[in-house]
């Protein structure tokens, strides 16, 4: 007799029988018990049931009365050997072997469905799990990375909560991220893009964007068409939060691919949604990245940057300041102090530097210490007042832009230090 569990269509199928609800759950964790390399013959105890799906809901004893009277009407439909018991209510045993066993999509996607469905007692997860949590998102929120992978560090029960590991997965990617560890982000993008679970799902695509956005150097219009199906996919999910992260970085990617306008209607939608849901971080973003768009229509058109650019430099600063948020990067001020150069209105173009150095000086981003350091070098050398080293910094930033695979910027600022010299 062969056993087939399928969690797309939520059916268990026991020879001609077949059965849906409940079942799927208790059949999908003995079957996934009889398939375990170390111990393939261990029961599934009551308790084990009772946190996982429907039954959930129910106390222990009834579930074990319950599956006794599922294990009595099969022994009356002439398959009593489908289902051993260790004591009729306490736990039970598959009698089929595993060789007879059938998961679909597989055992790994099963695995994750029923982890994904199971609950831990509240005895299980105390307040140091979720402070640890919260202090890991504190610290990145105020850009401190390495805070965050140390909040994180020992935490290993989190992995046994699939919304707590999601949120987990999440901060260590931002993270890796924020610390320059391509490494880690692509391990994890790739261990989370196959979940089955919905926070899993959720946090697969916002990893998958996140290494797409460090691969923007390298060929960003397969990168775009890539998260452009991911986008669809999420469309019909109705996983807005998540779509906006996605829109948002298929934004940046067209304005590499050399597209600023699709790239601001993206980054517009985005910001709709990180409004709609109250994601006020990621709505400063969206903003800000809105602003660089029109920058670099207008530099197509011969213009320099206007008020309506610092206007909306200023939006950002405003949610900045309202929610607490973008604490994490010094790129509104830095840009600021750049357009406002461009503008010959030196004067708020140091006073947005002064900001933006108070800011990076707590940044671990390389490519935020490198645009700071080249936008220095150009106020300095645009308006000279003695205080700055600009070949010094035009030098660190080439370093620091070299490091990160920007070679397009990296190239302006040898072509900057070759005018210098001359």
């Amino acid at each position: 007799m062969r056993l087939r569990v399928d969690v797309e269509a939520t059916r268990v199928q026991i020879g001609t029988v077949e059965l849906g609800g409940q079942w799927v759950d208790f059949y999908a964790l003995l079957a996934l018990a009889r398939t375990e390399r170390v111990n393939p013959r261990a029961y599934v105890t009551a308790e084990e049931v009772a946190r996982v799906g429907p039954w959930r809901h129910k106390a222990i004893a009834s579930v074990g009365k319950e599956v006794a009277r599922h294990v009595h009407r099969l022994g009356n439909e002439g398959m009593s050997d489908v289902v051993q018991c260790l004591g009729r209510t306490r736990a039970w045993r598959l009698g089929i072997g595993a060789r007879h066993l059938r998961f679909h999509p597989g055992r790994d996607a099963v695995e994750a469905w029923t982890h994904a469905r199971s609950s831990n007692t509240v005895r299980e997860f105390g307040a140091a799990d979720l402070r640890a949590l919260i202090e890991a998102t504190i610290a990145l929120q105020r850009g401190d990375a390495q805070a965050t992978v140390s909040s994180l560090e020992g935490r290993s029960r989190l992995t046994e909560h699939d919304a707590l590991a999601s949120w987990s997965a999440l901060l260590r990617g931002r993270a890796a991220h924020q610390l320059d560890e391509e490494d880690l982000l692509d391990e994890l993008a790739e261990k989370w893009s196959g979940r089955m679970d919905a926070p899993g799902r959720a946090v697969g695509a916002r990893l998958r964007a996140l290494v797409a956005y460090r691969h923007r150097f390298e060929d960003p219009s397969s990168s775009l068409a890539s998260l452009g199906k991911l986008a669809a996919r999420l469309e019909l999910g109705g996983d807005i939060s998540t779509l906006g992260a996605v829109v948002n970085v298929m934004g940046l990617l067209a304005r590499r691919a050399g597209d600023p306008e699709a790239a601001a209607a993206h980054h517009l939608r985005a910001a709709a949604i990180f409004g709609m849901v109250g994601d006020y971080f990621s709505l400063e973003g969206a903003i800000f990245n809105i602003a660089l768009c029109r920058r670099e229509v207008l530099g197509r058109a011969g213009r320099a940057p206007d008020e309506d650019l610092l206007a909306l430099l200023d939006l950002c600063r405003l949610i900045d300041a309202r929610f607490g948020v973008g604490g994490d990067s010094a790129q509104v001020e830095t840009t600021g102090a750049q357009w406002a150069c461009e503008m010959g209105d030196m004067e708020r173009a140091r006073s947005y530097l002064a900001e933006a150095e108070k800011r990076v000086r707590s940044i671990e981003s390389t490519f935020e210490q490198a645009y700071f350091l080249a936008t220095r070098a150009r106020i300095e050398l645009a308006r000279p007042d003695g205080t700055g080293n600009p070949v010094r910094d035009l030098r660190a930033a080439e370093r620091l832009f070299t490091e990160i695979g920007d070679e397009l910027s990296a190239r302006i600022m040898r072509g900057m230090l070759d005018a210098i010299a001359r």
